[in-house]
Parts: C-alpha cells; sequence; structure tokens
C-alpha cells in the first residue's frame, strides 16, 4: 500500500474488485465521442453567428477555438488510451503499453488543463461584453480573468513540464528523475496537485454561474429573457455537479493511488468526467450566442407554408337570410342543406331564391343588391335609372 511520505506500491489487492462500468471501452468511447460532436457543432454555429451573421468576432471567440482543439485533442487520445490498458488492472498489461499509457495520459492532461483554463477565460471575456465599464460587476470580471490566466498558466505549465527533461514522466527507468506536481514520486504531493487543480477548477465554476445570476433581475429584462437565463444557469449546475463528482473520484482513490496505485483501473471515471465538464461547458459557452437565431427561424423549419382563411358572406342580415328557406334556417345552420334538396327533387324553386344564384343566372332579374323588387321610373326607361317601389 502507498503511504503519504514513500514511493508508490503496485501490488494485486485490489483484483477482486468488480469492473466499474466506467472501465468498459464502449462506456469511455460511447460518453466522450458523442459529447465532443455536439460541443463541436455548438462551437461552429456560435462561430458562424459572430463571423457571418454579427461580423462581432472577440477574445472569448478565439478562446473557444483554443478549447476545442485542446479538448478535441484530450478526448482522441482517451480513446487512444483504450489500446494501452485503460480500464484495466496496470499489472496485467504489457510492459509497452505502461509506457504507451503514460504517454497517453500526460496528453489527456495536459490538455485538459489547458481547456479548463480556455473556455473559463471565453466565459469571462463573454461576460465584460455584457457588463458596462465602470461597474462593479465589470471589475470583478476583469480580476476573475487576471486570476484565471495565472491559475491556467501555473498549472499549465505543471502538465506539459512534470519531469526535467519531460521523457523522464513515461520512462519508468530513467533514473535519478527530477518530477514534480503531477510527476511527483511521492502520493502526498502527487495527490495535492490533484486536489488542489480540481478544488480551484470547481471554485471558478461556482463563480462563473454566479455571476450571469446578477442579469436576472437587470433592469429592463424581459420574462422570456429571464427563462432562457434560467435554463443556461440550470445547464451551469451539470458543469459544477460534474466538477465535484470528478473531485469525489479522486478524493475516493488518492489520485489512483489507494488501495493500490492503479492509475489504469482507477482512472478512467476522473478522466471521463474530466472530458465531459469541460464538453459541457463549452456546450453552454455557445448556446447563447446562436440560439436566439435559431429559435427565430425555428417555425420556418417546420413549417413550409401558411394559410389564411377567411369566411366571407353575402347576406346583409336576418332577414335576407331568413327569405331563402322555408323553414327559417340560415345557409349556414340549416341542418339540412339546399344542396340537398335539390337532389332529391324536393322544392327544387327554393334554390333559384338566392339572390347571389339570380344575379349569375339572370342578371336582369328585377333585383336589387338586397334582393328586392325594382322598376322604371316612367320616362326614365332609356336612361337606365331604376328606383326602389
Amino acid at each position: 500500500m502507498a503511504s503519504a511520505e514513500d514511493e508508490f506500491i503496485y501490488s494485486k489487492i485490489n483484483y477482486d474488485e468488480p469492473m466499474p462500468a466506467a472501465n468498459r471501452p464502449e462506456a469511455i468511447i460511447g460518453l466522450v465521442a458523442p459529447f465532443m460532436i455536439l460541443a463541436w457543432l455548438c462551437s461552429i454555429f456560435r462561430l458562424y453567428i459572430r463571423l457571418r451573421i454579427v461580423r462581432a468576432a472577440g477574445i472569448d471567440d478565439l478562446f473557444v477555438v483554443l478549447n476545442m482543439v485542446t479538448i478535441t485533442a484530450g478526448c482522441i487520445t482517451t480513446c487512444i488510451a483504450i489500446r494501452f490498458g485503460l480500464g484495466q488492472h496496470i499489472l496485467q498489461v504489457e510492459r509497452w503499453q505502461v509506457e504507451g499509457f503514460q504517454k497517453c495520459f500526460y496528453v489527456m492532461f495536459a490538455t485538459y488543463a489547458c481547456s479548463a483554463a480556455f473556455i473559463k477565460l471565453a466565459l469571462l471575456f463573454q461576460y465584460r461584453r455584457v457588463f458596462p465599464r465602470g461597474t462593479t460587476m465589470h471589475t470583478v470580471v476583469i480580476g476573475l480573468i487576471v486570476f484565471t490566466s495565472l491559475w491556467g498558466v501555473v498549472y499549465g505549465v505543471m502538465s506539459w513540464v512534470p519531469c526535467v527533461p519531460i521523457s523522464d514522466y513515461w520512462l519508468s527507468e530513467a533514473p535519478d528523475k527530477h518530477c514534480y506536481g503531477f510527476g511527483a514520486h511521492h502520493p502526498k504531493a502527487f495527490l495535492g496537485t490533484f486536489e488542489s487543480h480540481t478544488a480551484i477548477n470547481m471554485l471558478l465554476d461556482i463563480t462563473l454561474l454566479i455571476i450571469p445570476g446578477f442579469l436576472l433581475w437587470r433592469e429592463g429584462g424581459t420574462r422570456a429573457g429571464q427563462i432562457r437565463l434560467f435554463g443556461l444557469l440550470s445547464m451551469g449546475m451539470c458543469v459544477i455537479a460534474l466538477a465535484a463528482w470528478r473531485l469525489q473520484t479522486i478524493i475516493e482513490h488518492q489520485a489512483a493511488t489507494w488501495p493500490t496505485r492503479d492509475p489504469t483501473w482507477y482512472g478512467p471515471i476522473s478522466i471521463i468526467l474530466s472530458a465531459l465538464e469541460v464538453l459541457a461547458a463549452s456546450i453552454c459557452a455557445s448556446i447563447p450566442i446562436f440560439w436566439p437565431i435559431v429559435s427565430e427561424g425555428w417555425g420556418k423549419i417546420f413549417v413550409t407554408q401558411e394559410i389564411k382563411v377567411t369566411r366571407e358572406t353575402r347576406y346583409f342580415d336576418d332577414d335576407d337570410a331568413d327569405a331563402l328557406t322555408n323553414n327559417a334556417h340560415s345557409r349556414n345552420g340549416s341542418s339540412v342543406s339546399q344542396a340537398s334538396k335539390s337532389a332529391n327533387g324536393k322544392d327544387k324553386s327554393s334554390h333559384y331564391r338566392d339572390t347571389y344564384i339570380l344575379r349569375q343566372v339572370d342578371p336582369l332579374h328585377g333585383l336589387d343588391e338586397r334582393g328586392v323588387h325594382v322598376t322604371a321610373a316612367p320616362g326614365q326607361e332609356e336612361r337606365g335609372k331604376w328606383t326602389k317601389l
């Protein structure tokens, strides 16, 4: 077993443990690959809106691109690591696989450390656009940008250069290794580095979730906008939940050093959660940019034609309508239509009492627009003037 001050100890003490679901290759690929594709789609939509629609790209978009490049490299490396024993006990894999896994883990964590910083900076620069200069929130955002940048640089260097030379990180036979932090040979220093990075990462996620909460009560905000913002905050809670879950897995097995040093067996769940956390944050950062455009044109995706139906009547009052039938039923309310009567040979003459039909059949039928009989006044027949009786 590994102690706090001694070197790592490898043993078979955990061979009786059932295989966790996250250790299966299909689970690793099935979780990482779809979320990576979804994050890329959201990022592409975001960049399209910023570059082609509003033409207002900014520094936040640059960090989104850097984030997607690094996290994609990490996700691909995670899938490749399955070939080198990821998900199996480290003592059950070949020697060449152990070295290959160490190289993969080096790339996976280094890219994750950079991605975690890039996506937070993208969100912070995005917030800087929202809050006016000179306000308290604008100053807070600037301070967080400085702190996050320093955090990203420090842990980025520690992850990319864990040993000097770097190759000592994956060469187990290298004598007199000069490693520290993520490459430390003492469990206490090794665990402390992982825990501190994850804890600060989660605190920053919580802070980034609190900041847009102030927009819920800003003056002039609409209810629809508040609902959309609440939905976005709910998605942000998922990112924090993933970060907290990852911290719990690191503490539970002390960064894959307890009850024995077995990174290929205890590492998959933490690696998957790292990828999902950053990918989910990427989706949250991109949705607010392109969603207004998508929601505006959502109806056009499903509706190809719009038909407007209007109803007009050619009758002017109830008396005219009642005059068309013998049983005081209107044309619209009659239980038996005039057409059916005509078809049955009953009261065919009633069909021609309709003023509209009469005008079509005989324009000189002697009825005005209201169905009133008219006649020519004496001496006015030639001029065609008509008057009511």
